[in-house]
């Protein structure tokens, strides 16, 4: 039923718009509507026409789209990585453009920066030498103006390019740019602390996205406007309009604006004295973190009663068949003498009555074990949706403060985003991995290197990991990857100068039951000196291993740790 309905609205919306409409409109106006289902249903369908390479590069790009506002990063890279490969086997360099603004907008939403500006960068190299079209530039310089407004702090600049930005989303009516150009314009001057020029932007902003059916971005312009008004101290008014906002995101499935607006209204709440309200509304915002595991809990439920249901038709089949042996031994046994059939009938009932026995007990059993194993599945499946919630509500929580932090306690909140997000890598490989107490090393390991691989780059720091391939119990896998990111973040941040041969190696060798664990960088300036990283330390101690540091030629971190196996 649910399919049919999605169904109905796609064609529903397919007729709504123009003939004329590209592939690229009709997808996004989708998405602008959140009807998120019906798009990839859209998406999906282009995708069947292979022949068709320009509108498959669209079709990916845009269910990338759906994926990072859907918060699953790792599905809208892969979407992302699809893409890239048509454009490159195509030489369509306008949408070679346009994917590198969205890689950006991508690597800006996760708040890396510096992956942001140079997908910006590359789009400016190919603007330089080709004539784009003016939907594409418009995307282009509004998020240039995002970044001037989010990494630089440089007001000017973000003018300047929301202006360009809203002049050509005029000019050929894009009213995704329109409003999010007039969006970053109107924050601003809240920067710029004209309130009262800042509110009245952010009212119409509100009216035009509710006028014109733009579902995300009247949740963002509700962001933006109670933020205000709780900067303001205009506390009532502010928890009015979150109340307003967050039942507006509750009804279009805004997971995350409904969390942002749930913080909103316990502050305001809080601010107001009403404790008891605030309460209420903190632990609702705890609740959102089991949004995901109710949405999944009756389609486990019912793959369990599938099981169960195909288990006993399978005994039920096998109960029969020894049936139809032993009627096919009674005819048999009437062919004989009487005696001798009587003493295989005799035979024939208590072999029945052991079969019987049998399968009482075994079936008592397979009961007994398909509980324990349906009581594992759901904890299992519980524990892990919650896992994953929690870290990605974390990582969502600490890129927000990202945006208010000083560029001081940016690089700590960074620090620490780094740390979670190799936390939340491990998780990655224990769900996917049939054995749940152990994982493979050098596959977890190389997923934390690939996350240093832009910054790598940036630094221009050349890399050398050498890794065998053996699984280690869950609690040594995760403070190994902590100790390799806290190593990386070490050498990026203080061991090189302004030298041109910069080198981080590492090995992870094992032999004879000793794992042996060698980092080095050949940075200058940790040369001959004494040195003690605390958190380094604290992670050695957890893992109950003497550790060496030489700084002779550079710096030196090795460790043997010997493994028992189970």
């Amino acid at each position: 039923m649910k399919y049919l309905i999605i169904t109905l609205c796609f064609f529903n919306g397919l007729v709504t718009f123009s003939q004329n409409d590209s592939t690229l409109s009709i997808g996004e106006n989708l998405i602008n509507e959140n009807k998120l289902d019906v798009a990839i249903l859209h998406y999906n369908n282009i995708l069947k026409n292979e022949d068709d390479i320009a509108q498959n590069i669209q079709a990916y790009l845009g269910l990338a789209e759906i994926n990072k506002l859907n918060l699953d990063y790792e599905v809208a890279l892969d979407n992302y990585s699809h893409a890239y490969q048509l454009i490159k086997s195509s030489n369509n360099t306008e949408l070679e453009f346009l994917y590198h603004v969205k890689m950006g907008e991508f690597y800006r939403k996760r708040t890396l920066f510096l992956n942001a500006v140079k997908e910006l960068d590359m789009a400016g190299r190919i603007l330089k030498n080709n004539k784009i079209k003016d939907v594409y530039l418009a995307k282009y310089y509004n998020r240039k103006a995002a970044l001037f407004t989010e990494y630089y702090h440089i007001n000017d600049s973000t003018i300047f390019y929301a202006n360009k930005s809203l002049k050509l989303a005029k000019k050929i009516d894009d009213k995704d740019n329109i409003f999010y150009s007039t969006l970053e314009i109107a924050s601003v001057y809240e920067r710029l602390k004209a309130y009262d020029k800042s509110i009245v932007y952010f009212k119409e902003l509100i009216t035009y996205a509710k006028n014109n059916n733009l579902i995300q971005h009247q949740a963002d312009a509700y962001i933006s406007y109670t933020s205000l008004l709780m900067k303001m101290k205009a506390y009532q008014k502010a928890l009015n309009q979150s109340l307003i906002a967050l039942k507006f995101s509750q009804e279009n499935n805004l997971l995350y604006n409904e969390n942002i607006f749930t913080i909103n209204v316990y502050e305001c709440y809080n601010a107001l004295g009403n404790s008891r309200k605030a309460f209420e509304y903190l632990e609702h915002r705890l609740a959102l973190t089991e949004r995901y595991y109710k949405q999944e809990h009756n389609q486990f439920l019912f793959e369990l009663e599938e099981k169960y249901k195909l288990t006993e038709k399978e005994n039920q089949i096998t109960i029969s068949n020894l049936e139809l042996d032993n009627k096919n031994k009674e005819l048999a046994s009437s062919k004989v003498k009487l005696y001798i059939s009587g003493v295989l009938f005799l035979a024939t009932i208590l072999i029945t009555l052991f079969i019987a026995y049998f399968l009482r007990v075994s079936k008592e059993n397979n009961k007994k074990l398909q509980a324990l194993s349906q009581d594992n599945e759901f904890l299992l499946s519980e524990a892990n949706h919650r896992i994953n919630n929690n870290l990605q509500l974390v990582i969502i929580l600490i890129s927000n403060q990202l945006k208010k932090a000083s560029e001081k306690e940016q690089f700590q909140l960074k620090n620490i985003l780094t740390k979670v997000e190799a936390i939340s890598t491990l998780h990655r490989h224990l769900y996917k991995n049939e054995d749940k107490k152990k994982v493979e090393i050098k596959k977890y390991l190389n997923d934390v290197k690939i996350s240093f691989f832009d910054v790598f780059k940036e630094n221009e720091i050349t890399t050398h990991f050498k890794m065998v391939s053996v699984k280690l119990p869950t609690d040594y896998a995760m403070y190994f990857g902590l100790l390799l990111t806290e190593l990386c973040i070490n050498s990026i941040k203080h061991a090189f100068t302004n030298q041109e041969n910069r080198q981080i190696n590492f090995e992870l060798s094992y032999k004879e039951s000793i794992l042996c664990f060698n980092y080095t960088d050949n940075g200058m300036v940790s040369i001959s000196k004494d040195i003690k990283p605390k958190l380094i330390d604290k992670i050695c101690r957890q893992l109950e291993i003497k550790y060496t540091i030489n700084t002779r030629n550079g710096f030196s971190f090795s460790f043997e740790k010997e493994l028992i196996n189970d």
